[in-house]
């Protein structure tokens, strides 16, 4: 699945917000390679996207919004989509390329107070020469089609394939096709640079589906998708286990959407840097990769300007909202520099600690 545009209102706290991940010129010499969709060169889309900004700005909320509107396209169970609604009506509208050349829109109202979603289903056919743009301009509407039944929708699109590192949608380490050994590897290399007395990790011989992490006489177990004795590890250590079956599902394109999002808050930057590195390595063609961070750090990488979105949050009209911006967007020249842009506001995206200005401030008074 590639996301190419999702606008929400009164979701998660999302109002008249809209966040694009296409861009309409190719970039050359591009560290990423292949950004539009295989065979369709001029369908560019955003391959990898650093989504940034400060706390409370949606990062997460955008994450549990994609992951139930996957979820609703793949199981046609509209109840995953009323706990997203802030109030009594919400809506959001998604474009998205999943398998074969056709550009698909889903638009949805939710009513919440009355158990209902209306659902409005478009497509469009993309040939040699479209672009996104071009696309959008001649979609036709096919909701009869789409709703006949509660799979009508499903056998469309296709299943969609995803993977979330997210802290509030996995509880557990789910394996699911993972290759075993691939991920024994991941884990091991993952683990082990955390935290070196941690080196050995091993497949149990007698329990399914359980990994076993050795440090001295200790064990550590993963045993069925359940991290046991976790109070052992440090909280870096623990976030590396969910970050290496991220990873290991990167390393065998088990997946084509990928979201991980702040999987690295107790992990050194410069891990968090290389290990970002080998997931850009493993996106294959139409995969796309969402990596939501606090790291200034990130700032610093090789990326074209259009991979970095951040996220900012104002008061318009006395209410909160949230808005999506591209750094391409702002800086047009090759020698405009993201972290200058960033460290001075440019995009809005830093924390207003006025606030603390005035604590200090009270304190210097008494």
């Amino acid at each position: 699945m590639i996301v190419l545009n999702l606008k929400l209102d009164q979701i998660y706290g999302f109002d008249d917000f809209e966040i694009n991940f296409t861009y309409p010129k190719k970039v050359v010499n591009s560290m990423i390679d292949d950004e539009y969709l295989e065979g369709r060169e001029r369908f560019r889309y955003k391959k990898a996207v650093i989504l940034m900004g400060a706390n409370a700005t949606g990062k997460t909320s955008l994450g549990k919004t994609l992951w139930k509107i996957i979820n609703y396209i793949n199981t046609g169970n509209s109840a995953v989509l009323y706990d997203m609604v802030t109030g009594n009506i919400g809506s959001f509208s998604i474009d998205f390329v999943n398998e074969g050349f056709v550009l698909h829109r889903l638009a949805a109202n939710i009513d919440v107070s009355a158990s209902n979603v209306e659902v409005v289903y478009s497509s469009s056919k993309i040939d040699k020469m479209d672009s996104y743009e071009k696309c959008v301009a001649k979609l036709e509407d096919h909701t009869n089609e789409a709703t006949a039944n509660i799979n009508s929708f499903k056998k469309i699109v296709g299943p969609v394939s995803y993977r979330f590192a997210h802290p509030e949608i996995e509880s557990s380490i789910i394996l699911d096709d993972i290759d075993r050994k691939v991920f024994l590897k991941t884990l091991r290399a993952v683990i082990g640079t955390l935290d070196p007395t941690l080196r050995e990790v091993t497949i149990s011989r007698d329990l399914k589906d359980t990994f076993i992490i050795r440090r001295k006489n200790a064990e550590i177990i993963i045993q069925e998708g359940k991290l046991l004795k976790r109070e052992v590890m440090s909280s870096g250590t623990a976030e590396g286990i969910d970050v290496a079956l991220f990873l290991a599902s990167m390393l065998v394109q088990d997946k084509t959407f990928y979201y991980c999002d702040e999987h690295f808050s107790y992990i050194q930057s410069d891990i968090e840097k290389r290990i970002f590195g080998l997931m850009l390595d493993r996106i294959s063609n139409n995969e796309q990769l969402i990596f939501t961070t606090h790291n200034t750090d990130m700032l610093d990488l090789n990326l074209p300007k259009h991979s970095y979105i951040f996220l900012r949050k104002r008061m318009e009209d006395g209410e909160c909202k949230v808005s999506a911006i591209s750094a391409s967007e702002i800086l047009k020249r090759n020698t405009d520099s993201i972290r200058n842009a960033v460290e001075n506001d440019v995009f809005g995206s830093l924390p207003d600690d006025s606030l603390l200005d005035e604590l200090e401030m009270g304190w210097a008074d008494e």
